[in-house]
């Protein structure tokens, strides 16, 4: 799954997101691209060469539009909830680290077991 970028004023960036829950439509559409907008969770796992990427450049992308962004940060052991896009970006976010619960809001709503 490829999500396009919404911004006419800069180049196209396309993203593979390491999980992802996207409605239907978004396979609907021929090509290698799907439209972001049918994204409604992203998670990306971090590593060393993907951190400042997940960190930053997916986070403006994906805030203007994703409901719900996971960093699950593997260097730091924490995993990062992003919610309330809006035009500026996320609006909201919950940091725990590994082994606490976290808590998934809308469209989920429901507490992620991250004790494993």
């Amino acid at each position: 799954m490829r999500c396009r970028r919404h911004r006419p004023s800069r180049a196209e960036r396309a993203f593979c997101p390491d999980l992802f829950v996207a409605d239907g439509s978004a396979f609907e559409e021929d090509g290698r691209h799907a439209d972001g907008a049918a994204l409604s969770l992203v998670a990306e796992f971090t590593s060393v060469s993907t951190k400042d990427a997940d960190w930053n450049e997916k986070l403006d992308v994906y805030g203007r539009l994703v409901p719900v962004y996971l960093v699950v940060d593997m260097q730091d052991s924490e995993i990062t909830c992003f919610h309330d896009p809006s035009p500026h970006g996320y609006r909201a976010r919950t940091t725990v680290s590994f082994g606490e619960p976290l808590h998934i809001p809308a469209p989920f709503d429901f507490t992620l077991d991250t004790t494993v």
